[in-house]
């Protein structure tokens, strides 16, 4: 990329404060940041850290102050250096057509666009949406409906029936339509109880490298809209996920659980059966939310089990503080039995 502070300031709506006729040679982040590139800072510690570094201009509030560096001020510098960060990425453009080693089954529907690439195999009835990419060894099950634009990624795997919606982004391992977790016991061992529902994954959601998401017992397990889900993340049987989601590393949500939107689960948090999360509620970081709890909208929970912020936070300072409170005891019981002692 080479481009002028001004040009780059017009593509992302942004007004210059300095010279903006000095040129942009990439992106970077303050940490290897050189002559040329440009970087962001959504706040007063990290522009004092870019002030100091080599680069050439920053992304930056339009409210923040003035420094010794050209900036380039906009509403939100995060969302903006995001938009450049899709300009310079590297464009990795699939040939649209099948691959001779790809495994095609029968009635299968592959719309303009498409490209399977090696060793995918696409079974019996599925359809596949216009300008989507099958990545090398992947499995589109029978039966499966895929939207237009998805992109899936090398050995993801979508099981039978399932239906996805458009522009889903699918990374390595990915395994949609695994068996729901269902067993009952008979006689000392575990009867398997068949899975025969689907998974729906709507519009726009990405899943991250080595997810799984189960397929419903009967019915569907959901997967709304806009929801992004990172890597190592398991979604049970009948859940049904709302939109615009965030599910960090390492969570897991067990069966028949109902999460509304705009929701952040944290890293290793996990929540039992039957649990109900209302919309705009962050669940903290290993987080334990046990069977049939209902969480209430807009507020933070953490801890195990999961409580609100103020309450654990109560809870944990009481808990720094009880060496305190046991030494104390023992000088009150040293006392007392002074007193005791006196008194005879």
């Amino acid at each position: 990329m080479k481009k002028t502070v001004a040009e780059i300031a017009q593509m992302i709506n942004g007004e210059v404060d300095g010279d903006g006729s000095i040129e942009i040679t990439g992106i970077n982040d303050l940490q290897d940041a050189d002559t040329g590139d440009l970087v962001f800072a959504e706040n007063e510690r990290w522009l004092e850290k870019a002030e100091e570094s080599p680069a050439s201009a920053v992304i930056t509030n339009r409210s923040a102050v003035r420094g010794k560096k050209t900036f380039i001020r906009v509403d939100n510098p995060k969302l903006s250096f995001g938009m450049l960060m899709h300009f310079c990425a590297p464009k990795i453009n699939y040939k649209p057509g099948v691959h001779p080693t790809a495994v095609i089954g029968q009635n299968v529907v592959i719309e303009e666009g498409v490209s399977v690439q090696p060793y995918a195999v696409i079974e019996d009835n599925a359809r596949i949406g216009k300008g989507t990419v099958i990545g090398a060894s992947c499995y589109v099950g029978h039966g499966v409906q895929v939207g237009e634009k998805c992109m899936f990624h090398p050995n993801s795997a979508i099981y039978a029936f399932c239906q996805i919606g458009n522009r889903v982004i699918l990374h390595s391992g990915v395994v949609v339509g695994a068996d729901g977790f269902g067993y009952v016991e008979q006689g000392g061992k575990r009867v398997k109880i068949p899975q025969i529902g689907i998974v729906v994954i709507e519009d726009d959601v990405e899943i991250g490298a080595n997810t799984t998401i189960d397929r419903a017992t009967l019915g569907k397990t959901i997967i709304g809209s806009g929801t992004k889900i990172d890597n190592l993340v398991q979604i049970a049987h009948n859940d049904r996920i709302g939109s615009n989601n965030i599910f960090c590393a390492q969570s897991g949500v067990s069966g028949s659980c109902v999460i509304g939107n705009n929701v952040i689960i944290a890293g290793q948090a996990g929540l039992a059966d039957h649990v109900t999360v209302e919309d705009n509620v962050i669940i903290g970081a290993q987080a334990g939310v046990p069977s049939n709890k209902i969480i209430r909208g807009n507020q933070m929970v953490f801890g195990a089990p999961a409580r609100s912020a103020k309450d654990t936070k109560r809870q944990m300072g009481a808990q720094a503080r009880l060496p305190y409170f046991i030494d104390k005891v023992k000088e009150l019981e040293k006392e007392i039995e002074s007193l005791k002692a006196s008194l005879k």
